[in-house]
Order: C-alpha cells, then sequence, then structure tokens
C-alpha cells in the first residue's frame, strides 16, 4: 500500500516509475511529484494513523473503558479548536506556533475532562458524557469563529474536517522527532500499560505507583493527539474503528496489540487516503468526512462480529 500510494494522484504514476524516480534519477518530473507531495503525504498517513490508533488503545487500557476513544472524550476536538484559534488569528504563522496552539487545546480538553469526572464521579459512561459535553463546547466556539470570521471559514473548514493535503517535509520536519518519541515510550512501558488495566488495587499491590503511571500516559496521548491533529486535523472514529477490529483479531494483550494497532492504523488511514484520491482525483476531499461516514456502519458491524465471537 505504501508504493501504491505514490502513484495515486492527478497525474497516474507508474510502479517502474515511482521506483526509478525514488532511487535512480533526480531530474524527473516523477522524482519532483513524488519527493515533493506524495511522499510526505504518504509517511504522514502512516505516522498519524498508528499513533491514533495507538493513544485510543492506552485510553482504553488505563480507563478500563473500551470505548474511550480521543475523538470521544473531546481532546481531538480540543486540538482542532487550537488550530482553529491560530488559524483565525494569525494563519501564517510559524509551525511551532501552531503546534504550541494544537496542544494547549488538547491539554485544556483534557483538563476539562479531569475537571467534570472529579465533579460527578467517574464511570465509563460518565467519561463518555463528559467527553461528549467537551465537544459540544468546542464545536460551539468553532462555529461561533466562523460565524464571526468568516473570510477565514476555508481553511479551517479543511484543517478541522481531517486533510493530508497540507503534508510537507517541513510539518515532518518538527512533528516526527516528537511523534517517534512518544511511540518509542510507550513501546518501552507496555507492561505498566498491561498492569494499569487489571485495575487500581492490583497494580498498587504490585508496586506501581499509579496516578504518576496514568498521568504520565495521559500526557503522552494528549501530545500524540495534539501533534496528530496538527498535522492532519481531527478524525473522528478512527481510533475506536482500529481498536475494535485489532481486539477481535489479537484479542487484548498489550504486547500483541499494540503492534496490531500500529500496523493496521497506519495501513487504515494510507488506504482511506487511497480511496478518496481514486474517487475524487480531480479535487482534495477531507479524508475526516470518508473515515466518519465509514466509522458508524464499521462500529456496528465489528460489535456483532465480536458479541459472536464471544457467544461462540
Amino acid at each position: 500500500m505504501f508504493f501504491y500510494s505514490l502513484t495515486v494522484g492527478p497525474l497516474k504514476i507508474s510502479f517502474y516509475h515511482v521506483i526509478e524516480g525514488l532511487f535512480f534519477s533526480s531530474d524527473t518530473i516523477y522524482h519532483r511529484i513524488i519527493f515533493e507531495t506524495r511522499l510526505p503525504r504518504t509517511i504522514t498517513a502512516f505516522l498519524t494513523g498508528s499513533l491514533l490508533a495507538l493513544s485510543g488503545m492506552i485510553l482504553q487500557f488505563i480507563t478500563k473503558n473500551p470505548l474511550a476513544c480521543p475523538s470521544l472524550l473531546g481532546i481531538n476536538q480540543g486540538a482542532g479548536f487550537g488550530i482553529v484559534v491560530i488559524l483565525a488569528l494569525f494563519p501564517f504563522c510559524a509551525i511551532p506556533i501552531y503546534m504550541t496552539f494544537s496542544l494547549l487545546g488538547g491539554v485544556l480538553a483534557a483538563f476539562f475532562i479531569y475537571i467534570i469526572t472529579s465533579s460527578i464521579g467517574y464511570s465509563p459512561i460518565r467519561l463518555i458524557l463528559a467527553g461528549q459535553a467537551i465537544n459540544a463546547l468546542f464545536y460551539a466556539l468553532t462555529q461561533a469563529i466562523l460565524i464571526f470570521l468568516p473570510t477565514r471559514s476555508g481553511v479551517i473548514l479543511i484543517n478541522i474536517n481531517g486533510s493530508l493535503s497540507s503534508s510537507s517535509w517541513e510539518l515532518l520536519k518538527y512533528h516526527f522527532p516528537v511523534l517517534i518519541l512518544c511511540l518509542f515510550l510507550i513501546l518501552l512501558n507496555l507492561k505498566k500499560i498491561h498492569i494499569l488495566s487489571l485495575g487500581e488495587q492490583v497494580a498498587s499491590s504490585l508496586g506501581l505507583n499509579v496516578k504518576k503511571f496514568i498521568l504520565f500516559f495521559l500526557i503522552i496521548v494528549v501530545m500524540m493527539c495534539s501533534f496528530s491533529v496538527s498535522m492532519i486535523g481531527p478524525i473522528l472514529f478512527f481510533p475506536l474503528i482500529v481498536n475494535h477490529f485489532s481486539k477481535i483479531i489479537v484479542g487484548e494483550n498489550p504486547f500483541i496489540l499494540a503492534p496490531t494497532v500500529i500496523i493496521f492504523g497506519a495501513n487504515f488511514m494510507l488506504t482511506s487516503d487511497v480511496l478518496m484520491r481514486l474517487l475524487f482525483h480531480d479535487k482534495e476531499v477531507a479524508i475526516g468526512l470518508f473515515i466518519s461516514i465509514l466509522g458508524a456502519p464499521i462500529l456496528i458491524f465489528s460489535s456483532k462480529l465480536r458479541k459472536k465471537i464471544i457467544n461462540v
């Protein structure tokens, strides 16, 4: 799928010219198209897809809630709102500022979730309801900005619906090191995630500082989600879809589930982007719209399939 993605676009490029443009020739139009637009787009799809899916897995383990998802808890929408604010105020700002506002939005959403669940008490259903309240808040604020600043609506709508069209080496230069660091920190601490999933009492009896590591993993999740959103915008349902299918295939052992989620998430994001480019080869359509439309029936199907497997 990685190499096939490099062939898809307004100008169809054969596999032969992809290989030639990648490894043998640097002065052809194919080389420029591949290296300047399609290769960074493909890498961005792989990177954000894997990390958004992994963040969903972590949230589900540490909250013990199979519906926990960055988009359902408002983290992605918070990061998206941070992007909307900076696009409305300074549409041509430097990438580090762009990343900072996205991170601040994600942190703000996580803080709101903490305040709400602390005041009403924690339960899986209350967590989701609190997340939906945060989503509604950020949606209303985003709509207010679109109403009062209509001249910015075009670029804002593209970003808040999720799109890989702005992928570039410049974006990757700033985001790639941070996101890869987050990935390695998670993979190095899979054992602690597994222990946390057993419950607070069991984790404490095994000598784990529960509050410390929950905070650590939440910080990593917020960073992964916020920086992924600052690259492609918020995408609904994506981590939930990937984790549901991955659990059906390999079960819930984090040592097996994590690499499965990473691979599945990367390929699902890239496949969705390729399908959108094949269906709408003459225009750029937000990938977030496609995944959101596809998400509901996929989740229903996966839930029914999982129920049948459990009953067997």
